[in-house]
């Protein structure tokens, strides 16, 4: 049973089609001169082309039916704690993609990377164009999802919310029906193109170093986010963070919400600064819309990926933008498998103008470090507890608090 559900995941499928899609680029690579090796490079780019146009369509749909459906859920039963949970758990992701960016231009334009495009092979022109312009760009869907959400809410609109929450049932559908299913084939092609380039073969390395840093820095964001907490709470957060190391080894065998709130929540009843009632509340919260470790995972990579493929790391300004959509979007898709990376689609495309082999290398990426990320994202849970329970005690004398006391 569990053999089954491992071959089942998404990133075991990812991972799948990565080694025969590079595989089979490197034996294009070697036969090139063969006709019917052109034939298949047609065929292979052809179907890429159609692929990325049907994805990058879906994209801000995804967005729109997501983000606004998020904020109605989050406005329907609010808590005293809810507020103050959104706040702390945007911070959080924030501050995780800030000290990814400053790691990435610490290291990475430091690395040997070559910009020269003539020692890699061009592909063949695709068999047709078959252009699928999106509805909207990403900025756009994000801002009209969150207007909707926030305008159906003061104003009381139900039959908009329900219209609203009839579009994220269907946008989910869209992508278990359609998105799902056709990713694991797109990044497979945009992995063999790639390796027919050249280009894996001579920036293995590079990624393999990408995803080696990747790891110790999850270790030193937890323990940067566990002094903040601890320094504003007044209380000591080690023993909070030594707590959740089951947790975190839960994580990282099932990189899934529910696996890894019932632990959150034994661990935080062990903790006795922490406010049982408290903690009973905000815990299913924050295990599904806190991805620090995601979001940190994604900014690096993305660095790195910009400068493999396309010469430099973007622009300050520009990260400072994508961060903002980025830790943004991952607040608005609550519990959803790989929801960062899926939401934040548009978010590449449109602000750091990824193509098909940026794409394709960013979810191949995150294939093999979901289990990490996952694990960063719920340790980190702890720290939120304690900083929102400084928070509170700060705030005791509020009526809307006192039941936490």
């Amino acid at each position: 049973m569990k053999k089954k559900r491992i071959m089942a995941s998404f990133p075991f499928r990812i991972l799948a089609v990565s080694i025969p899609g590079l595989l089979a680029g490197l034996f294009f690579n070697a036969t090139r001169t063969m006709g019917l090796t052109s034939g298949i490079l047609n065929l292979v780019v052809t179907a890429r082309y159609v692929l990325s146009q049907l994805i990058t369509f879906l994209a801000p749909v995804i967005i729109i039916g997501l983000m606004a459906s998020s904020i109605i859920s989050a406005k329907k039963d609010p808590t005293p704690a809810t507020a103050p949970v959104i706040r702390i758990t945007y911070l959080s992701m924030l501050g995780a993609a800030a000290f990814a960016a400053i790691l990435g231009y610490l290291i990475i334009p430091r690395l040997p990377v070559s910009t020269d495009s003539l020692s890699f092979r061009f592909l063949p022109d695709t068999l047709f164009e078959l252009p699928i312009p999106a509805p909207v760009s990403a900025l756009s869907a994000l801002m009209l999802s969150v207007l909707l959400g926030f305008g159906a809410c003061w104003t009381n609109a139900i039959r908009t919310k329900e219209l609203i929450n009839e579009l994220r049932g269907i946008t989910l559908s869209l992508m278990s029906r359609i998105l799902l299913p056709l990713l694991p084939a797109y990044i497979g092609l945009s992995l063999c193109t790639l390796a027919y380039q050249g280009y894996f073969i001579k920036y293995l390395p590079l990624l393999l170093l990408a995803l080696i840093i990747v790891i110790p820095a999850y270790c030193l964001w937890v323990v940067i986010l566990y002094h903040i907490a601890g320094s504003y709470s007044g209380e000591k957060p080690w023993k909070i963070l030594k707590n959740y190391m089951p947790t975190c080894k839960t994580a990282l065998k099932n990189p899934s919400s529910t696996a890894t709130e019932k632990y959150s929540q034994e661990a935080a009843t062990k903790c006795e600064m922490l406010s049982p009632k408290l903690a009973g509340e905000v815990i299913p919260l924050f295990t599904q819309i806190h991805h620090c470790g995601s979001v940190l995972a994604e900014v690096f990579f993305a660095m790195m990926i910009s400068r493999i493929l396309y010469g430099s790391v973007p622009a300050p300004g520009t990260m400072v933008i994508f961060s903002l959509l980025l830790a943004t979007c991952s607040l608005g898709t609550p519990g959803l498998p790989w929801g960062t990376v899926m939401v934040s689609l548009g978010v590449l495309t449109g602000i750091l103008k990824f193509g098909d082999s940026g794409i394709a290398l960013m979810f191949a990426a995150f294939a093999l470090h979901d289990a990490f990320a996952a694990a960063c994202n719920a340790t980190c849970d702890g720290a939120l507890i304690l900083f929102l329970n400084g928070y509170v005690k700060r705030h005791e004398t509020d009526i809307e608090f006192q039941k936490y006391r």
